[in-house]
């Protein structure tokens, strides 16, 4: 009897666990590995950090990664912060990391260099349209944006 109730109790736990650390949970530690195009209703156009084509955008950037993904996150941090990353070059280094701590910082955030949920929350993205105009705005002040 003891040992049928202390598999029960683990047999809980493991389930509550895996409640509690589901896809969202999971999703959120996902590293960004691309850039998914959002359009507002305006004709503006911006890229979000992605995990793969059309994917969550619940997703990681830290020092060390290199993809489209650092690059779209390097010209937002460039452009609409004024913050030198090093270039354009897709790579998650030292001066990417310290200009992301320096714009968290200046938006209140946990500056940890690390971009995720909250920091994409927070930023101005550079917004471009087909007439070269550029804005820069938060996502969800864009109106209704839809992903391409």
């Amino acid at each position: 009897m003891k040992r049928a109730l202390a598999c029960l109790g683990a047999l809980t736990a493991l389930t509550a666990g895996l409640v509690i650390t589901g896809p969202s949970a999971q999703a959120a530690t996902s590293g960004c590995s691309t850039t998914t195009k959002y359009y507002d209703t305006h004709g503006y156009y911006t890229d979000v950090p992605t995990v793969g084509l059309r994917g969550t955008n619940f997703c990681t950037l830290r020092r060390g990664a290199s993809n489209d993904a650092v690059y779209a996150l390097q010209v937002t941090l460039n452009y609409c912060y004024r913050k030198d990353t090093g270039g354009f070059d897709g790579v998650f280094g030292a001066k990417t990391e310290t200009a992301l701590k320096q714009v968290q910082s200046s938006l209140h955030l946990t500056a940890d260099g690390v971009y995720g949920p909250n920091t994409r929350d927070a930023l101005e993205w550079q917004w471009r349209a087909m007439s070269g105009s550029q804005v820069c705005d938060k996502l969800t002040a864009r109106g209704p944006v839809r992903d391409a």
